[in-house]
Parts: C-alpha cells; structure tokens; sequence
C-alpha cells in the first residue's frame, strides 16, 4: 500500500507536471490549432493519464471479477479509484489506481508497488462496444504465474523499465541500485509534441518575434520523402518528385520498433544511438518475416517495397490523430489503381465482403492482449506455398482455416494464373534451411546477404544466421557488411563474428569500435572482449587496447542502465568471465538473482561458473536454488541433469531430463538428451519414442537420424534402420561412411 505522504509528493508531482504540460500545449495551440486538436483525439494523447472517476473508461461502480479463485472488485471511495485483488500472499488488498494507460481496444490501469515501481495491474477494461464483445472487464494473463515475467508483481508489467519510455514524453528512469528504487520523472505524462518534434525552445522563441533566433522550425525533418506515386508503363510506381531527405520512420520507430533501450532517450531521431534493434529471428518473427510476438509495425514496414520506395508513415496516417487518412480501401488506390485492384477479379472476393479489403491479404492481423488486432506492416502478397515448404502462416489459410496450404496455391493460380509471386524464390527458405540446420544453409543464407532487391533487414538477419557457420561464405559476408552505412548490418556482422577465434574476430570487425552509433561500438567492444586476455593483449598496440577499453565502459554503462533487470547483471558476468575475472562474474550472476529472482539464466551461468570451479556441489545446489523458484523450468532441469550424468548419477538424470522435455516439448535437444540416456541405460523402447520426438522436431538434424538407425539396428529392425540411414545420406551427401553403414543395413536385411 502507499503511504499518505507518498500520495501526497506524488499528487504535487502529477500537479506540477500536468500545469507543465498545459502550457506547453497552449503554447502550440496558438500557431497549430488543427494539429493539436487531432492530436487530442489520437492514442498519442491517451498514452498515459491521471487516473480520475471522470477520465477513466473502467467501469468502477462496484464491480466485480473472479481472479485467482477469488473476487475482485473495481471500485471508488473518496474520489479515489481502488481495485482490491489478491496479493502475493493471497490476501485481498486494495490498491489505489494512479494512472490510466491507452485506452481503446483497452485500458490498462497502475498502481504503486513500492520504491517507486510503478506496476500494471493483471486486468484490463475492454473498451470496445458491447457489439464487439466489449464494455467488460478481463483478466490479460490469466495463465501467468508469480514466477513468470509478465506476472503483475514482476518487471514484465513494470512501467517504469517497460512502457514510460514510450508512453511519456522526456522519461527519465532513474534507477538506484543500492536501494532497489526509482525515482522516474517525465516532461508530459503522455506522447505530447516534443516526442516527435523534439525540444521546442528556439521555434517557439522565434514565432515569438525574437528575430535573433534564425532555427525557425525543428531540427528534426519529419515531412514525408514524397507526397505522390506515378505508374509507370511497366507497371512500378516511382515518386512524383524527387524524395526529400526525412528522419520521420526512424523518429516513429523509436516507439513503434521491437528494440531494447540503451539510455534514456535524447533526441527523436537518434534511433540507433539510443536503442538496439530486433532483427527478423525466430523469437519475434515467423521464418518469412510475418509478425509473431510483439514487433510495432518497424521491422515489418523495413520489409516492404513500400518502404524501399520512399513510402514513410505518414503517406498513409495523419501525423498528429494516427488515423488513416482515407477509408478503407482508398488507402492503397491513392497509389495502387482501383480499377486493377479493388476489384473481385484481383482479390476473388465479393465487394464489401471479408476478403475484398486490400488489408485482409496483403496486412494479416494477429491478436494481442487479447484484444488488440495489429496489421502486419510489410504488405507482402500471401505465398500459401511457402506454407508448404517453410510452415510460415498466410493470409488464405488464417481465414480459410478448414482448407489446405494446396487449396490455397490452387485458388490463387486460377485468379492469377501469371502470378510472378507464386513460387518465387523467397528469404523464407534460406531462413527455414538455417533453423533447421540444413546442410546447404550457408550458401542459401550468403546469396540473400548478396542480393542487393532484398530489404536491408532481410540481409541483416540473414547475416545473423551465419553465426552457426564459420566458413569463408560468412568471412566474406562479414568483411562488406562492417563497411555498409546500414546500421542493421554492421549489427548482424558483430553478431556473425563470434563464430570465429578471437584474433580472426579482430582482425574482422574492430573497425566497429569506432563506429559513430553507440548500439554497433558497444556490442563490437562485448564480442572482442577476450583480445584483453593476457596472452591475446601482446598482439595488440596501446592505442588498440585504450580503443577497446573505451568502447568497453560504454557496454557497462548500457548494462548499469538497465541494472533494474537481472539479464544486465549477467551480461556483465558473462562479460567478466570472458576476461577471466571469475570472482566478479560470480558477483554480478548473485546480483541479478538478487534483483530478478525469476531470471533463470543467472542461475544456470553461476552453476556454470561454479563447474568451471570444479564445484559441482555448488553448481547443483545453484539449481536446486533455480528450482524453488520456478520448478518447471526446462533450462533448470536440463542443466542438473546434465550435472547428474557427469556425477555418474544417471537414475536421477533420467527424472530430470524427462521433465525438461515434457516442460519444452518443442526442444529437440531436451529429447534428443533423454533419448541418448535412455539408450544408454538400456531402455531401447522408450529411448526410441524420444527419438522419434526429437526427429519429429528436427528432421534435418543427422546426429538425430544416426541415433535412430543405430537404435533400430539394435532392436533388429532393418528396414526402419534403412528408412533413417537413407534420409541420413541426404543430410550429409556423399559421405563414405554412411554410404557403407546402409551396405551393411541392406546386407544384414537380407541375412536375417
């Protein structure tokens, strides 16, 4: 609970910065009324606010919702808004509510935890209509619990590390370690005009008639590079003038990019100096780059032709309401002709049907928070053949979900039997060849790093694939990529590179620690740390080493800023043991599990640490530790399991390899471990099922199509032996050694 002299500082606080911010609007009212009053209807505006009994969209007149096996109400007493739920002990508390946050599809409400964290509450009010099965309130994770991160009481749901940056203007997050508090402040509580514009001064100066002042707009461009497209003969759309010199997508992207923070922000428009962005890789996206998890339009738009040709955000959305600026399908036939596109014979839909509207093929939705639809921005034209080869989603299926990829491919060949799209070669199958470990992987992925049609952010993340294959492919790849003014690619370089020994990395990509953006120096400095090892330091100069140091204590700076979060202190004990500073790496692994208890990679780094110490005792009992905390784990039981072995313990092993896999079923590796235990204890039956898991996961993996013909081979079973030592010949072509091992499967067949 808060205490009243808390409320009270905070009260003065909001006071003070919402008589700031009313200023500041009035000042940009009286020269652009229009815009202020768009961007007082826009998600910008409604980002964040006082939460009141007049502002609010909840319902709190008392009511009600089951939580946890308990009642929840959302009431008010005294003006104040409270929502009293169970806390981590499972008493029903009440809460005040602070602050609203968005408010349509949703608003999410917050309170204060403590010191400062500012935490969202577990519900949500659905604020659609009740036509749209809205005007409720709803549970956003129902299936999380205290050891998860988007649990409510962990920093998955804190504002102060997770939203504030994005849903306030100027945040800063000032964290202090020593007491585990904030001390946040912000300019204006929501997405007001310096958050794109930037600061304000000198323009509002000079239309005040201070003539000294000759900056009379912003240093920020964020007029669209063109206004208008023309067709041409061909067909192609090429600018109507010459394009204009713009930061407009990199200022939005700020916000609307999947990224991690590198400092508190400065100027709008210095993206890579202040944040690292994601690249289009399993964890964030399907292998074709639609969105999967949470992207924010960037990464998907960078995608695009759009883009590509010099479309920027506002060629389609009002700048100051987010709104779009025409209906429905007008918004491509600006450009895109309605009499050769918004018509049944283009997209084989009845008008005004689902399906007619350019947006249901080109931009799939997918569901967030429950709620909240969000359109994949790289407007790609659905290819259910590449669901086919690759299991990537397409527009087709995700309406027409009882009918196959092949339907699909069928429908669209006779709308279009000239497609030139349907069965064109596509990145999605370099990507799928890598994920699966394909043999001829490195060679698919370097021919998209080469293509120069392809989106810098394809190549980017196809160079980021080619850590798992040091060969001369990657050297070359590496070697252009740190000379190209992409940010994207020099960042995937770094990453490529440590596939390498470190004095082949050096001698790679040291020229990035003098790279003018913080996000590429910084992760250069953390991947050539090892070169101050003493025995790799001598081949280096004085003026090398300070350069290293440099770049180095702006790593550490990165990691100290977010010191809030348990993966910082790791990366800085990770860090540490690179450089062999063993005693500090185990520092900074207890300090994250003291920060961030739920962090499991602290836990199995320090157990890894504690082995490298020959202590395996502490390294189990580290787990163990692990354990406690979230003993469905899948990385924890692994790691113990694997500790158990190496004791000779393998009856235990056995229990806790068998709950990795049933905890991440999906790992072929966990199954993959089991089997080989199994096998090794004797139980060929059931290490076969866990082989056939294993295969089933990772088809493309020989060491797993090995194990299954050597197993059947043992069980006597040659024709299932043949069946896997064949499709083992595939993965790993003109091999004497298997070519020979199915000789005598077919010899051993025909003896039996």
């Amino acid at each position: 609970m808060i205490r009243p002299l808390c409320l009270l500082i905070l009260w003065f606080t909001l006071a003070f910065y919402a008589t700031f911010q009313a200023v500041a609007e009035q000042q940009c009212v009286s020269c652009h009324k229009t815009q202020v009053e768009q961007w007082q209807s826009s998600h910008h505006y409604h980002a964040m606010g006082k939460a009141s009994l007049t502002k609010v969209l909840g319902n709190f007149d008392n009511q009600t919702l089951e939580y946890q096996q308990q009642v929840v109400r959302f009431f008010s007493k005294d003006q104040q808004l409270i929502i009293a739920m169970p806390d981590l002990t499972g008493k029903l508390t009440e809460y005040p509510v602070l602050y609203s946050f968005g408010y349509y599809p949703l608003q999410q409400y917050m309170f204060d935890m403590g010191n400062g964290h500012i935490q969202l509450f577990p519900f949500a009010w659905d604020s659609r209509s009740k036509e749209q099965g809205g005007q409720r309130w709803f549970v956003l994770h129902p299936e999380q619990q205290p050891h998860d991160l988007f649990h409510w009481s962990q920093k998955g749901q804190n504002w102060n590390h997770m939203c504030a940056d994005c849903h306030s203007t100027e945040f800063k997050k000032h964290y202090d370690i020593n007491n585990n508090s904030f001390d946040s402040t912000y300019r204006n509580i929501n997405v007001s005009c310096q958050a794109c514009h930037g600061d304000a001064t000198e323009h509002v100066t000079w239309a005040q008639g201070d003539q000294r002042s000759v900056d009379k707009g912003f240093k920020v461009s964020l007029k669209a590079k063109t206004s208008a497209f023309l067709r041409q003969p061909d067909g192609s759309l090429v600018s109507a003038e010459p394009l204009v010199n713009s930061e407009q997508v990199q200022v939005c992207a700020t916000c609307h990019a999947r990224r991690s923070q590198l400092a508190d922000r400065t100027q709008p428009d210095q993206f890579f100096e202040q944040f690292r962005a994601a690249l289009l890789t399993p964890e964030y996206y399907h292998v074709d780059g639609q969105i999967w998890d949470e992207n924010y339009v960037w990464g998907s738009f960078l995608q695009s032709k759009m883009y590509n040709k010099g479309v920027t955000c506002t060629n389609c959305h009002n700048p100051h309401s987010g709104d779009l600026k025409l209906a429905g399908n007008t918004t491509c036939t600006q450009c895109h002709d309605a009499p050769l596109y918004d018509t049944p014979i283009h997209h084989g839909h009845k008008p005004e049907s689902k399906g007619s509207q350019c947006v249901d093929c080109h931009m799939p939705a997918t569901t967030y928070m429950k709620v909240d639809a969000r359109r994949d921005h790289s407007f790609r034209v659905p290819r259910p053949d590449l669901t086919i080869k690759t299991k990537a989603p397409n527009a087709c299926n995700s309406c027409h979900d009882d009918k196959t990829a092949q339907w699909a491919v069928d429908s669209i060949k006779q709308w279009h039997p000239a497609s030139k799209y349907m069965a064109q070669e596509h990145f999605s199958l370099a990507f799928h060849a890598s994920d699966n470990r394909m043999p001829n992987a490195s060679a698919m992925l370097t021919q998209i790093v080469q293509d120069q049609r392809a989106p810098d952010i394809v190549r980017a993340s196809a160079l980021n694939r080619l850590v798992t294959s040091a060969d001369k492919n990657a050297i070359i790849a590496i070697t252009r990529a740190i000379k190209d003014t992409e940010p994207l690619k020099r960042q995937a370089a770094i990453f490529a590179a440590q596939a390498f020994d470190i004095q082949h990395r050096w001698r790679m990509i040291n020229s990035l620690l003098d790279d003018n953006l913080l996000a590429v120096r910084a992760e250069a400095a953390r991947v050539l740390s090892p070169m101050l090892l003493e025995n790799e330091a001598n081949s280096l100069s004085e003026h090398d080493i300070t350069r290293l140091n440099k770049a180095l204590e702006e790593y550490k700076s990165i990691q100290k800023y977010q010191a809030e979060r348990g993966f910082s202190h790791t990366n800085l004990g990770n860090l540490a043991l690179a450089l062999n500073q063993q005693e500090q790496a185990k520092q900074h692994y207890l300090k994250a599990i003291e920060i961030e208890p739920i962090y499991i990679p602290a836990y199995i780094n320090l157990a890894d640490l504690y082995r490298r110490q020959a202590d395996e005792g502490a390294a189990q009992q580290v787990l163990r530790r692990g354990l406690k905390v979230d003993s469905t784990n899948s990385d924890l039981n692994y790691a113990l399991a694997m500790g158990l072995i190496r004791q000779q313990q393998k009856s235990q092993a056995l229990e806790y390899l068998a709950r990795a896999s049933k905890y991440a079923n999906d790992n072929p590796r966990f199954h993959y471990a089991y089997a080989l235990l199994l096998q090794d204890m004797g139980d060929l039956s059931r290490a076969l099922n866990a082989f056939y898991q294993a295969f089933k996961l990772s088809p493309n993996n020989p060491d797993i199509s090995y194990s299954l013909t050597q197993t059947h081979l043992a069980l006597r079973q040659y024709d299932q032996a043949l069946k896997y030592a064949n499709h083992l010949s595939t993965l790993v072509p003109n091999n004497r050694q298997i070519e020979h091992l199915i000789e005598q499967i077919k010899l051993m067949s025909t003896n039996h």
